[in-house]
């Protein structure tokens, strides 16, 4: 792992990961339906059992549960959370999942 600054390592992993190939893997419903918010069927955050409370920004990498509450404003923040890690550690684990340096 390089030695960046933590804001320089997610402005490159942000530019690296797209939003849209983001959720296609880590969430077997995620689709591409416009650049904006998109339903990404059921919510990985609670025991959703009914899709449609759960939507993605394929622009920004945002997520947003109106069922839950569960939010975020990017793919690390939904790393973050989805794994329950730092923000220096869900940077690492984007890092070594798609191979970056």
């Amino acid at each position: 792992m390089s030695n960046f600054p933590s804001n320089l390592r997610a402005r490159n992993i942000k530019a690296e990961i797209l939003p849209f190939a983001f959720y296609s893997s880590v969430l077997n419903s995620a689709k591409s339906n416009s650049e904006e918010w998109n339903e990404a069927g059921l919510c990985p955050f609670h025991a959703d059992r009914r899709p449609g409370s759960f939507f993605i920004n394929l622009k920004t990498g945002a997520f947003n549960c109106y069922s839950c509450g569960a939010k975020g404003s990017d793919i690390i923040a939904f790393t973050q959370q989805h794994n329950k890690l730092s923000f220096v550690d869900a940077l690492k684990k984007l890092q070594a999942d798609w191979g970056l340096s």
